[in-house]
């Protein structure tokens, strides 16, 4: 279990560095277009089944078998959601959450110098913190099954997400060394947070252990869910045109999800 998660570690890692690669590398006002919308559209899809259809349901069972006569499942997924919500819509400065949540092909208003820069090391921080929660839920889940949902979720968002990130870099003008030094953060978030998770399901044992990952699938489910609604389909779809296919693109990643609990 531990040799196939490191291999789903480096899948993460790989595809969050070329994702950010692709602006970087190009140097050019990257807007994304027709295919990140796309891409994000069924990456949302796919973290909204992931969470509610797989994670959230295998939360509520662990808290059952640890004898919780209380919705406690339900009530971590929506601390989770609450405090995403708290952190990129309260604490984030202006700027930042323009970045991170600007439509794809959108352009970005102009900013005073140093803000940009401010705005984007914002940026990074939270999805960051998304990447790094995503990573330790994987990280964590003791059976194979739900480690593949949740990597496949992972995966189709830390493409376009780092995608995202490097065009903001692009946009913001820094200095090509240190805006790939950025993109290295963000790339190793998810691959640091799978070992912390590998890591503290060994060291814990018992009821603890049990305790950890249930409470960890429910948080994540909720920060799924997060990601899937206000993360990315609130911007997407106020974007004039292609709302049909984007839609399309979203049930069609509820819907593999959807199909996967047939067997997992």
């Amino acid at each position: 279990m531990v040799e196939i998660k490191l291999v789903l570690l480096i899948a993460v890692l790989t595809a969050g560095a070329l994702g950010g690669a692709i602006p970087l590398s190009r140097r050019s006002d990257t807007s994304g277009g027709r295919l990140l919308g796309w891409g994000n559209a069924m990456a949302a899809g796919i973290f909204l089944g992931a969470g509610l259809i797989h994670m959230l349901p295998d939360a509520s069972t662990a808290w059952d078998a640890l004898g919780w006569h209380y919705p406690m499942a339900f009530l971590l997924a929506a601390c989770g959601f609450v405090l995403m919500l708290l952190v990129e819509h309260v604490l984030l400065p202006e700027t930042a959450h323009e970045i991170m949540h600007a439509p794809s092909g959108a352009q970005f208003p102009h900013q005073a110098p140093g803000q940009g820069g401010l705005a984007a090391y914002a940026a990074l921080t939270a999805l960051s913190v998304h990447s790094f929660l995503a990573g330790l839920t994987l990280g964590a889940e003791p059976e194979l099954a739900g480690a593949l949902v949740i990597f496949i979720a992972i995966l189709a968002h830390k493409t376009t997400a780092g995608f995202a990130l490097g065009v903001s870099l692009v946009r913001n003008t820094m200095a090509r060394k240190h805006a790939w030094q950025l993109l290295a953060i963000f790339a190793f978030a998810t691959p640091l947070g799978i070992l912390g998770g590998l890591v503290l399901g060994e060291v814990l044992d018992g009821p603890t252990q049990r305790t950890f990952e249930a409470t960890f699938l429910a948080l994540a489910a909720g920060t799924f869910a997060y990601v899937a609604t206000l993360d990315i389909l609130r911007n997407e779809l106020l974007e004039p045109g292609g709302r049909l296919s984007r839609w399309t693109f979203v049930a069609s990643g509820t819907g593999l999800m959807g199909v996967l609990a047939l067997w997992v």
